[in-house]
């Protein structure tokens, strides 16, 4: 394990994909997503109610720029939380584009985000998770990833393929951005998630096709957005470039500018949720929206 500017993440997958069927709740093991990749992986979180009937399921993309992984504070612990609510969930470590992922670059993170989500649906019924009811979740450069996944071309599922886990499709029935990277274009765009995803010189046509302020349409997934007023890091403003393609395109969202808050707090510190009480609500205001869509009953548990 490596520690870098408070990201954490882990080195060692463990076991192959075909086996992820086999996972149960509290397994910390994490699975192959390519059967030839050592990178990339993901970790199970399995609420003990998948035994009794199936629930939703979250694929979560920690950020980090693209070049680290805040593996815990917004992976594992969002999906503790997301259990403690009877929501399953898949911590996906994907590739990155510094030495810690060997330099990678664009399509390989959308490749194995995609990949991750159709491993959860395949295995949804072994798994004990509904699976027309699994959505992604991503912060700052993982919340980009969540929405490649659904808004960028290429989700079908490819009924030729001769792995039948590439039967499925991989776009997520609903999305949750959390202080999201939006555009790689101009001066709003973070330059290091940038250069990482798709490096130092890219073609100014190869950033435009991967804003999601220009790929996501009408028939979208739902969306909830939010982020804070005084994030530095990643501008706000866009968010509000998604917030107004959102409206544009009548897809269903909830977007919400708390405002105070630093970026990066995933669910916040105690010392945090005291200091900005507004942003501290973010998860209930989710599971809030997760409600009215039905997906999730109030209580998270999808009944």
């Amino acid at each position: 394990m490596f520690l870098l500017a408070g990201c954490f993440m882990f080195v060692s997958p463990d076991l192959p994909p075909e086996q992820l069927a086999g996972a149960t709740a509290g397994d910390k093991r994490y699975y192959r997503i390519f059967g030839d990749d050592s990178f990339s992986c993901l970790r199970l979180h399995l609420p003990p109610e998948a035994k009794k009937h199936p629930v939703p399921a979250v694929a979560i993309f920690p950020g980090g720029a693209y070049g680290v992984l805040a593996i815990d504070k917004e992976g594992n612990d969002v999906a503790e939380f997301l259990n403690r609510r009877g929501i399953a969930a898949a911590v996906v470590k994907y590739p990155l584009g510094s030495c810690f992922g060997h330099f990678r670059r664009h399509p390989e993170m959308v490749d194995a985000a995609r990949r991750a989500i159709r491993l959860i649906r395949f295995y949804a019924p072994q798994l004990g998770i509904v699976p027309d009811r699994i959505g992604a979740a991503g912060f700052s450069a993982g919340g980009h990833l969540a929405g490649l996944t659904a808004w960028l071309p290429g989700w079908e599922g490819d009924p030729r393929a001769a792995d039948p886990v590439e039967h499925v499709s991989a776009r997520p029935d609903f999305l949750i951005l959390c202080y999201p990277v939006v555009t790689l274009e101009g001066d709003r765009a973070h330059r290091t998630s940038r250069e990482n995803l798709i490096g130092t010189s890219p073609e100014p046509k190869l950033a435009e096709a991967l804003s999601l302020q220009n790929l996501a349409r009408a028939g979208s997934p739902p969306v909830f957005l939010w982020t804070t007023l005084e994030d530095r890091t990643v501008d706000p403003e866009n968010s509000r470039m998604l917030e107004a393609v959102l409206n544009r395109e009548k897809i269903p969202h909830r977007t919400l500018f708390y405002p105070h808050g630093p970026h990066g707090m995933g669910l916040l510190t105690p010392s945090q949720r005291t200091d900005y009480p507004d942003a501290a609500r973010w998860s209930e205001d989710m599971l809030a929206f997760l409600a009215e869509l039905g997906i999730a009953g109030k209580d998270g548990d999808g009944k």
